[in-house]
Formats: C-alpha cells, sequence, structure tokens
C-alpha cells in the first residue's frame, strides 16, 4: 500500500522542487517546495520595534512609532521581503499556489508563538480587490486567515471589505501613503484583541485603513501580522 501511495504521488505531484528545481522528496516537500529551501527562509530575529514591526535596534519602540504611533497595538513578521521568502509569497501569489497557503499559515503560527500578544479573538484577512481575486482564483490573505485560525484555535472572520481599489502594487512610497480615506470598512462587528493578517507589509498605509475600520466595527485592539515586511528606506532607529 506504501508503495502504491509513492507510486501515485509521483505521478500526480511535481517531480522537482518549485523555487530551487531540485529533485521534489515526497515525504519532505510542503506545497510542492523542497525542506531545504522552507529551511533557508530567515526569521526576523530580535531588535525590531513591537509597535511597528520595522527594525529599532534594541526591540524598544523606534523614533517615529513614539513620535506618531500608528493605530495598531503590535505588529510583527515572519522574516524580511527578500531571499526564499519573497520567492514564497511570489509564487503563492502570482503563481496561483494556494496549496502554499497551508505552510504559510505555518510561519505564521510559530512567529506567533515567540511574541507576548494575547490570544486573538478572531483573525481577520486584509481584503483583496475582487478583480485581483478573479485573476488569481483566491483570495491570498484570506486563504492564511482560513489556515491559520484553526492553529490558534479561533476564528477566521471576514469583517472587511474593500471600497477602493486602492492597490499598492507597483507603486511609489508616497503613492502608497495617500490611500484614499473609505479604502476600506466593515461589513461586521467584531468584539476584543483582532488579529489582522496579510502576506506583506510595506508603508503600512493598507493596514492602518483596515486597523481604523475594525476599531470603528468594535476591536478593543488590534495586532498585525504578516509573512513578510519590506524595510522602510531612512528609517531611524
Amino acid at each position: 500500500m506504501a508503495a502504491l501511495v509513492e507510486l501515485l504521488a509521483r505521478v500526480f505531484l511535481p517531480a522537482s522542487c518549485a523555487l530551487c528545481g531540485r529533485p521534489l522528496p515526497v515525504k519532505a516537500s510542503r506545497g510542492g517546495v523542497c525542506g531545504t529551501c522552507w529551511d533557508s527562509v530567515l526569521p526576523m530575529g530580535e531588535g525590531a520595534c513591537p509597535r511597528c514591526g520595522d527594525a529599532a535596534g534594541d526591540g524598544d519602540q523606534c523614533l517615529l512609532c513614539r513620535q506618531e504611533p500608528p493605530p495598531w497595538q503590535a505588529a510583527a513578521s515572519v522574516g524580511w521581503y527578500e531571499g526564499p521568502l519573497r520567492e514564497l509569497i511570489l509564487l503563492f501569489k502570482n503563481g496561483r499556489r494556494d496549496e502554499l497557503a497551508a505552510p504559510l499559515a505555518e510561519l505564521l503560527q510559530r512567529r506567533l508563538e515567540q511574541l507576548p500578544w494575547p490570544s486573538p479573538a478572531a483573525v481577520v484577512p486584509v481584503p483583496t480587490w475582487w478583480t485581483r481575486r478573479l485573476r488569481r482564483g483566491f483570495d491570498h490573505a484570506d486563504l492564511l486567515a482560513r489556515h491559520l485560525a484553526p492553529l490558534l484555535s479561533t476564528r477566521r472572520i471576514a469583517a472587511l471589505r474593500r471600497c477602493r481599489r486602492g492597490t499598492q502594487a507597483g507603486r511609489r512610497r508616497a503613492e502608497r501613503l495617500a490611500l484614499p480615506k473609505g479604502t476600506f470598512a466593515a461589513r461586521r462587528a467584531v468584539r476584543g484583541h483582532v488579529l489582522l493578517v496579510d502576506d506583506v507589509l510595506t508603508t503600512g498605509a493598507t493596514a492602518r485603513a483596515c486597523t481604523r475600520a475594525l476599531h470603528a466595527a468594535g476591536a478593543s485592539a488590534v495586532s498585525l501580522l504578516t509573512v513578510a515586511r519590506t524595510p522602510r528606506p531612512g528609517r531611524i532607529p
């Protein structure tokens, strides 16, 4: 029976790693990516600002957060948006590899276990504009939230809707920061501490808009968890 399973797996599953192209061991692969590539993902490490998740140097709040704190309570990411982690995210989204959602959600869970955050009452994904969802075939943040919520023994709630396109991809930093008001709105009420989930945190404009909408919907606190973080240029620790 085991030999039959192995044979079927070799017939119907990819024969090589989607990232490095090396032969893909059936038992060691996760989402069509070999264990070596997963192990090469570099964690964020210590010293990030606990409020915005960017590099701060000593683990205290950075100067910008002390002067102008974001609306969320805390933010963290698995790692920086570079190297294998960036390739995994691009493969997940642009490569339409929805099977990567589960192992990426496991990375989010492990990152959350390292943080002194309270248990969330709900996991809320950042919503994707419908045309992107239609073209991709799935909502990437929602898929991450669907896999993450059971790992945290909590609920996934699609509490937000995107009212305007407001896409951030391909825009300059100044354009990203100028996200129109009313881009996001609450679809339903939420309560307690909410975990907001997305794939990449860049300027934080989208997360700010989502956080404000969640506060308006009844959340007492919002924490932001993303798979990757793009370092902010010219950051002053």
